[in-house]
């Protein structure tokens, strides 16, 4: 058996997808409540803060799945190809052993 790294490990993923979620809502909402403290503007800067950090955090999880969707397409067809070249030279050659 070949001691190959799992195309999906759950907790590396999840840890991720938090990581992408998490800092710019935290990023978005705390420069919010930074300009809104210097300017006495209610929660009108948390809000677009809020609002900018869920548009940031959209952006780079669909960045996150398409690059995972190449990588495992990619993982996929290596195995693929691999498996083809096996059955090939597994293959007998010629005309299954009648005349020539």
């Amino acid at each position: 058996m070949s001691q190959q790294r799992p195309g999906f490990a759950p907790g590396v993923v999840l840890a991720q997808v938090s990581l992408r979620v998490i800092v710019p809502l935290l990023g978005g909402v705390i420069a919010g409540l930074v300009a809104d403290g210097i300017g006495d503007t209610a929660p009108r800067y948390v809000l677009i803060g809020l609002a900018g950090g869920t548009l940031v955090s959209a952006l780079w999880l669909r960045a996150f799945i398409a690059s995972n969707v190449v990588r495992m397409r990619r993982e996929r067809d290596e195995v693929a190809a691999t498996a083809t070249e096996q059955h090939e030279h597994n293959r007998p050659e010629g005309n299954g052993g009648g005349t020539p």
